[in-house]
């Protein structure tokens, strides 16, 4: 874990240098992340876009948070998030980034050192196994997502909404479980921008209405079911999860599925309450259920895949249907059939002629 951080809560560009060459390619918000040359453990992440007076204001009450609150709650925030730690100034009053802690190394994976992205949870034990990879427990998954929701447990707790929860914003440990939740300087009270991302949107929550604490209710619903069940598609997922036993737990079933089709986005169950069933607690519902949407029906299975042979050395196309000739579809033996006949015919012929000149 890094080390508090020695410098001001608002700091000038200047007073970083020297920033070493960017982590990250410029995507989403920022322009990069660069290492802090002379603070090992943290980074300099820079706006795209400067913020005014309500960015410094909102970013600053960030920063303040953990030593108002809880020391659980802060524990949590300081080595499970990239937690903003100091407002970046460059001589004016705008917000030209924030420092933040940098992941710690048990989260790479790899030769490559690469960060073990949520993502890699999405898949099944089949998946890992065909890539080589160390395939996750039923307990490791529940464990990861257990860890998670915990930082999600932490920002609903204190009115803060993330909205970004998706596969790349979060990092996992094989050996502890543990996770670190990045880009969370985004946070904000209320309500935030309602950020776009494919295959996360939340059905009660179009754009352009702002996403709030029911909108991360589903998406981190939506997280929880992907990693636990290992798939990737929506209707899969929901109907694995409506299949199965909870992985140990019917109330854990039970609480996903009312968080993510709840016709009533109201009525979609608190992330303290996935906590509790996450950590083997009971799922308590007061009242009657709440009405839920239809899980849609499994798509059909794809057609099976087969080979067209092709000399060695090129390229083999990839066909949902057999092309190979054979008996039953046509090909040489049917032509062959073909030519008989007509042979046969011609002949039949023939003769009939030769007996009627002879007759």
């Amino acid at each position: 874990m890094t080390s508090s951080w020695p410098l001001p809560a608002v700091i000038g560009l200047d007073e970083l240098a020297p920033l070493q060459r960017t982590l990250s390619d410029g995507a989403g918000q920022s322009t990069g992340i660069h290492p802090i040359g002379d603070h090992p453990g943290w980074l300099a992440k820079l706006y795209r876009t400067p913020g005014g007076h309500g960015e410094a204001t909102r970013l600053d009450e960030l920063i303040a948070l953990p030593a108002t609150i809880g020391a659980d709650d802060a524990a949590t925030l300081s080595t499970s998030t990239s937690w903003p730690v100091a407002r970046i100034t460059d001589g004016d009053e705008l917000v030209h980034g924030c420092v933040i802690p940098a992941a710690p190394d048990r989260f790479r994976q790899g030769s490559d050192g690469e960060f073990r992205e949520i993502d890699t949870l999405a898949r099944t034990a089949d998946s890992f196994a065909r890539h080589g990879l160390r395939a996750p427990s039923r307990a490791d998954r529940l464990r990861v997502c257990r860890n998670l929701v915990r930082v999600a447990e932490v920002l609903e707790r204190h009115g803060l909404v993330y909205s970004d929860w998706s596969y790349s914003n979060a990092f996992w440990c094989h050996d502890d479980a543990s996770v670190f939740v990045i880009d969370i300087d985004g946070c904000g009270t209320g309500s935030v921008p309602n950020i776009a991302q494919p295959n996360w949107d939340d059905p009660l929550t179009p754009r352009p209405d702002e996403a709030d604490s029911r909108t991360d209710r589903f998406r981190v619903a939506l997280l929880v079911t992907r990693c636990l069940t290992g798939q990737r598609d929506l209707t899969v997922a929901l109907n694995d999860l409506a299949e199965s036993d909870g992985l140990g737990n019917r109330g854990l079933r039970e609480v996903l599925l009312d968080m993510l089709l709840s016709e009533d986005r109201e009525r979609r169950p608190s992330l303290a309450e996935l906590g509790t069933v996450l950590a083997g607690g009971l799922y308590a519902r007061f009242g009657s259920p709440p009405a839920r949407n239809q899980i849609p029906e499994r798509p059909a299975p794809p057609p099976p895949v087969t080979v067209v042979s092709a000399t060695p050395g090129t390229n083999v196309d990839w066909k949902t249907t057999a092309t190979t000739p054979s008996a039953s579809n046509g090909g040489p033996q049917r032509e062959t059939v073909f030519l008989g006949i007509f042979f046969g015919v011609v002949v039949l012929l023939l003769l009939i002629v030769i007996v009627a000149n002879n007759a």
